[in-house]
């Protein structure tokens, strides 16, 4: 008889419905003990704590001992401040409901580990990652090279949000992590561009198209994408380092 080992999973706080998803579709035979809003306890044959790395949405796992920090990318050499977390980045496109056809934008993409996490995990089409910082553009051409990725799957470029040119209707998924006005930028600061978002959002994405956004402007939020206009809904609330960002997914009425 198979030696039954009990694991213990950790998470961002809010994230669970997430984290089970992925852990019960990959792993339909293990069996759940507990649960709570930052970990779940599950017992398994599976040999190994090695053979769960491939859960992506999970921060950390436990065994007899041995702990593993599953939010760790191989790819991901270069940081920038207020980054996020790969862990987020991944349940941000489950969010996405990301398929093998899609054209991806990160229009505030940092290091690109929203459009990475995209093209390495959910194979999609191609992705397109702009941001206003030169250093963010540069650090993410290393991590794209880190990752293996073909230069023909992605399109990086330098740009303020109000400045972006792209074709209309070129994009099915806009996925990204908004500056907070926290640790980056500033409310007054961040009103300008999230009115550039909504307005480039209305020209580029495709008619059944939508955003998957983190954010801790909520209000902010839903009085630029007015109800009129969008449906804007609020899916999980995740404490991150002591914050608590909404990730909102939006979709044209």
């Amino acid at each position: 008889m198979s030696k039954m080992s009990i694991y213990k999973l950790s998470f961002l706080e809010g994230t669970l419905d997430f984290v089970l998803k992925e852990l019960l579709e990959k792993y339909p035979s293990i069996k759940v003990q507990s649960q709570t809003n930052k970990e779940i306890i599950f017992n398994s044959e599976i040999l190994g704590i090695e053979t769960f790395r491939n859960l992506l949405s999970s921060t950390h796992i436990e065994c007899e001992g041995k702990k593993i920090n599953l939010s760790k990318r191989e790819w991901r050499k270069e940081y920038v401040s207020a980054g996020i977390n790969p862990s987020l980045a991944y349940i941000l496109c489950m969010i996405a409901d990301l398929n093998r056809n899609d054209i991806l934008y990160d229009p505030f993409c940092g290091a690109s580990v929203i459009p990475i996490t995209a093209m390495k995990y959910f194979t999609i089409k191609r992705v397109i990652c702009s941001d206003i910082s030169g250093s963010a553009i540069n650090k993410s051409e290393s991590n794209f090279e880190n990752a293996n990725m073909k230069k023909d799957r992605y399109k990086l470029f330098r740009s303020d949000i109000n400045k972006v040119r792209l074709n209309k209707q070129n994009v099915d998924k806009i996925i990204t992590n908004l500056p907070f006005g926290i640790r980056v930028g500033t409310h007054a600061e961040n009103t300008n561009i999230y009115k550039g978002l909504e307005i480039l959002a209305k020209r580029i994405l495709r008619k059944k198209g939508k955003l998957v956004i983190l954010t801790q402007e909520k209000v902010l939020l839903r009085e630029i994408f007015k109800k009129e206009v969008w449906r804007v809904k609020s899916v999980i609330r995740v404490n991150e380092g002591g914050l608590l960002p909404e990730v909102f997914e939006i979709k044209r009425v």
